[in-house]
Parts: structure tokens; sequence; C-alpha cells
């Protein structure tokens, strides 16, 4: 009996210390456009399930946050190839993931600059958003980001590279009011992403 409580427990203790990174997590890759209130919480518990089925088979002892996230990271891609969910709000999630230490004063402008951010990345090519969210907001590295997405290291920089140069580009024409032409998309994926 207590072989079966140290997976048990291990896997508890993973799940409370990451639960909220792991809804950010889902929250972030969806988009709006295929988010409803409960999408992301959905996502995450079947992910979630998923592993405590599997839990013996599992190292927990890192405290499994890698392994959560790729988990939450392939169902999320999953849902979303079966183009299923409703829209929700992201402005209020990324703000909150701005952190607590804002400055009140500057909350009004934070919102504002996170809305439009928000707006910018909903617009992404569902790759390009995914390799950012994963990159500078969860910390993956290349490495981990191609095993996650079945992709090789090489399309994960091609995208970030083009995820943030389109971002960088949408900033400076909101900030100086100047269009300019977008980062290019590669021949044969005109629309067209894994």
């Amino acid at each position: 009996m207590a072989v079966e409580a140290a997976p048990n427990e291990a896997f508890e203790t993973a799940v409370n210390a990451n639960i909220s990174r792991l809804l950010a997590l889902a929250r972030a890759m969806l988009g709006a456009g295929m988010r409803d209130a409960h999408q992301a919480e959905d996502l995450v518990q079947d992910a979630l399930l998923n592993l405590f089925r599997h839990r013996r088979e599992y190292d927990w002892s890192d405290g499994g946050w890698a392994l959560m996230a790729k988990a939450v990271t392939r169902r999320v891609i999953s849902c979303r190839r079966r183009k299923v969910g409703q829209s929700l709000d992201g402005d209020l999630a990324l703000y909150e993931s701005l952190g607590t230490d804002n400055d009140p004063a500057e909350g009004p402008i934070t919102a504002e600059t996170a809305a439009y951010l928000r707006r910018q990345m909903e617009a992404l090519p569902d790759p390009w958003r995914e390799v950012l969210v994963l990159r500078e907001q969860q910390n993956f590295s290349y490495r981990q980001i191609a095993e996650t997405l079945r992709v090789t290291e090489s399309q994960v920089k091609t995208w970030l590279f083009r995820s943030r140069a389109r971002l960088a580009q949408a900033w400076r024409e909101h900030t100086e009011g100047e269009p300019r032409e977008a980062p290019p998309m590669a021949k044969g994926h005109q629309g067209q992403f894994p």
C-alpha cells in the first residue's frame, strides 16, 4: 500500500504546485477564437486525468512541471485541431500574467497595452502563438518546444522569430502610427500549418 501512496502524493503535490500555471498556459495557447468560459479548465483536467492514470510510470521528483505542461500543450493542440470551442476575452488572463508588481498608477496603461498585445497575439497563426507562449511565458527551451509540438528546433526558431517580428511590427504601428510590411510566411505555408 505504501508503494501506491508515493505516486499519488507526488502527483497531488505536483498538481497543487502547478495548477495555476497550467491553466494560464492553456488559456494563452488556445487563442480567443477557441475559448469558452471553461475550455482551458477542461483541457487541463483531461491532461491531468491522463497523467494520473499513468502516474506510476513517471518520475515526479522534479515537481512535474515539464511533464504536465507538455501534456496540457498537446491537449490544447489536439483540441484546436478539432476546431472546438467558443470565444472568451483573454485580456484579463494576460494582464494577470504580467504580475502584481505593477505600479497602480500604471494600471490603466498596462491594461490597455495588455489588451492590445492580446489582440495581436490572437491574430498570429496558431504555431507562431504556441511557440511564443511556450518560450516567453513558460520558459521552455527550443528543444522542449520542438519535442512538445513534434517539429524541428529549426521550425521552432523560425516561428518564434516570425511571431516576435509580427508583434514588434504591430507595436511600432500602434505607437508610431506607421504601417509596415508584415514578415513573409514560408513558401507552402500560406495559411497551412501542421
